[in-house]
């Protein structure tokens, strides 16, 4: 009788301990080239040996710049959103103020450009919550999460208002995302870490 190979366990005070997080499987590099690039990302085509079902199989990483996003509360604690027509899904979207870091710039630097590029608005105080990424199967790029505190219009443009931005209450805001009209999904770990670093309860 053939035994079964038992998979190695690991315990979850490993993984809460300040320890690298290790998987099963123990993957090794081979190559890589750059198949595509233009100025906001490049597409790079990897060889691993891992065992997995992508062993020997090219897979295909998307570089670009590490980015910002910003959780934008008003000195009266409104929530400031902006609307972006986003051509890759073909509609326009209610979104939190976030971009590139450009070189040279600090996170923070970024994230109070970003904020005032896209609302006009100004953070007295502008928090740091964290960083981490999304989409990790693809993407090696990651973001840093800001709190900005008590945001105020940094000057009148001559225009007028800026008619894609967009003040809501925090109830307001919360009845968007469960009406489904707010879908930057990645946006709400904000709200959770405002929590779990300051102790702020922005939306009940």
């Amino acid at each position: 009788m053939v035994k079964k190979r038992k998979k190695k366990a690991f315990s979850s005070e490993s993984v809460l301990k300040d320890q690298p997080i290790m998987t099963s499987l123990n993957p090794k590099f081979s190559d890589a080239k750059t198949v595509f690039s233009c100025p906001w990302f490049q597409v790079h085509e990897e060889q691993w040996e891992d065992g997995s079902a992508l062993d020997q199989k090219p897979f295909y990483r998307i570089e670009s710049s590490d980015g910002v996003l910003v959780l934008p509360i008003t000195t009266d604690g409104n929530i400031i959103l902006v609307r972006q027509f986003r051509h890759a899904i073909q509609q326009t979207t209610l979104e939190f103020p976030a971009g590139s870091i450009e070189a040279g710039e600090t996170p923070k630097e970024a994230a109070a450009r970003e904020l005032l590029e896209e609302t006009g608005y100004r953070a007295e105080s502008l928090h740091f919550l964290g960083s981490g990424r999304i989409m990790m199967n693809r993407y090696s790029a990651r973001d840093f999460l800001f709190l900005a505190q008590h945001s105020l219009v940094e000057a009148c443009d001559p225009k007028g208002p800026n008619p894609d931005v967009l003040l809501v209450s925090p109830q307001e805001f919360k009845d968007l995302v469960i009406s489904g009209r707010f879908e930057q999904i990645p946006a709400l770990s904000l709200f959770s870490l405002a929590d779990w670093q300051f102790g702020l309860r922005i939306v009940a």
